[in-house]
């Protein structure tokens, strides 16, 4: 149920993140061109998109993996985990909420000696 959550959280995260990107879309171009000379301007946006939509598409894979339940083996969970850290503050909460339940004990049995 937690682990539903946090796959719902991710991926909520992940829409609002993408559609406040892709509303501030004009002011990014804008940026980097002052920044950028204009020769190499849109090179550079293009580079930046390009990463941001690997964040987020990580970040939703995750939730979307985390929500439905799916065995994730350890080549496919770290690099998700690692690459939605980076996306944002939010991202790191949620990787270590994910980390949390991965390494949680499945249930409590009481050793007897």
């Amino acid at each position: 149920m937690i682990k539903k959550g946090i796959g719902v959280a991710l991926i909520i995260s992940g829409l609002i993140l993408l559609v406040l990107k892709v509303l501030n879309l004009g002011e990014a171009r804008e940026s980097w061109n002052a920044w950028a000379s204009p020769d190499s301007g849109f090179l550079w946006l293009l580079g930046a998109l390009t990463l941001e939509l690997v964040l987020l598409s990580c970040r939703l894979m995750l939730g979307y993996l985390l929500y439905r339940g799916k065995n994730i083996s350890v080549w496919s969970f770290y690099p998700l985990a690692v690459l939605t850290a980076l996306s944002g503050l939010s991202g790191i909460v949620l990787v270590i909420a994910t980390l949390i339940m991965r390494f949680w004990p499945r249930g409590s049995h009481a050793v007897e000696t």
